[in-house]
This record gives C-alpha cells, structure tokens and sequence, in this order.
C-alpha cells in the first residue's frame, strides 16, 4: 500500500537529506575542477552522477511532503 502523507519527522528527514545532497554535489563540482589526476577525476565524476540521480529521485518526494504539509495532511 502506498502512502502519500509523511510525518513531520519524515519531512524532516527528508529536507536535511536534500540538504546534504546538494552540498555533496557542491563541492564535489568544486574538486572537480581542480582535480588533475584522471582516476580521482572518475571517481569525483561518479560521485557526481549519483548525486545528480539520488537528488531527482527525491524529488517526487519532496513535492508529495510538501503538498502534505501545505494540506495539513502530516501526521506528528
């Protein structure tokens, strides 16, 4: 069965993991440039990519919690 409604802790949860994500990503683009050695440059460049991936499919998430809490559909 799958639920559309998030608790408040979810939400939370949730905001802090994008956060944190989107940090990840931040300054691995940072190092990228700065990077010279090609095998830390993949491996920075996978990093990258999976934050890319794991940032859009939270998305989905994001905007269901979101259109929760503005409905006052979250339960604490």
């Amino acid at each position: 069965m799958k639920s559309n409604q998030f608790g408040v802790h979810e939400i939370t949860d949730l905001r802090e993991l994008s956060n944190f994500k989107w940090a990840c990503l931040t300054q691995t683009q940072a190092q990228l440039q700065q990077v010279e050695n090609h095998d830390l440059k993949q491996l920075l460049q996978a990093s990258a990519e999976q934050d890319k991936l794991t940032i859009k499919r939270m998305l989905p998430f994001l905007e269901s919690a979101s259109q929760s809490f503005m409905h006052g559909e979250g339960s604490v």
